[in-house]
């Protein structure tokens, strides 16, 4: 296998992000089943339009609707939406222990309180609010301090 120097490594990212940009990133999927158990996966790039997507937030979680609780993890991984790596960026992962669930037809909202406040950066707040908007197909979900918007894919 031939190694892969910076220039090469540049012109394949560079490539791989102008198609991710292409292709309407952000994706999550979520499924309630028959016991009251809500599991979604949502990953959206970062950082956001206009720029290219180098890295990837993923958001996933089991949650148990009739007794409000459940865990939730956020990590972001190298690489755009498309083709993840397995390689973690450092300081970034969060575990969320859901507390409180509100839920009707159209949204589900998780508040829930970070694990490792260790890992937490200035301005960031330990309690977390997700969103799950089945209606407008979108999941909200904090990065940083901020909420960013996740769509929501085809089930």
């Amino acid at each position: 296998m031939k190694e892969l120097d910076r220039k090469d490594f540049l012109k394949t990212a560079g490539a791989g992000a102008a198609v991710a940009a292409g292709t309407g990133l952000p994706l999550a999927k979520y499924l309630t089943n028959r016991s009251g158990h809500l599991t979604f996966r949502a990953a959206a790039g970062l950082p956001r339009a206009p720029l290219p997507s180098y890295a990837t937030q993923i958001v996933e979680g089991q949650i148990d609707l009739a007794r409000g609780t459940g865990l939730v993890t956020s990590r972001v991984l190298a690489g755009h939406p498309d083709d993840t790596s397995l390689v973690g960026l450092p300081g970034l992962t969060r575990t969320i222990r859901i507390t409180d669930v509100d839920a009707d037809r159209e949204q589900v909202r998780l508040r829930g309180l970070v694990e490792d406040r260790s890992q937490l950066r200035r301005g960031e707040s330990h309690r977390v609010e997700i969103v799950v908007d089945r209606k407008s197909s979108l999941v909200k979900a904090p990065f940083l301090g901020r909420q960013l918007e996740h769509r929501l894919a085809d089930a």
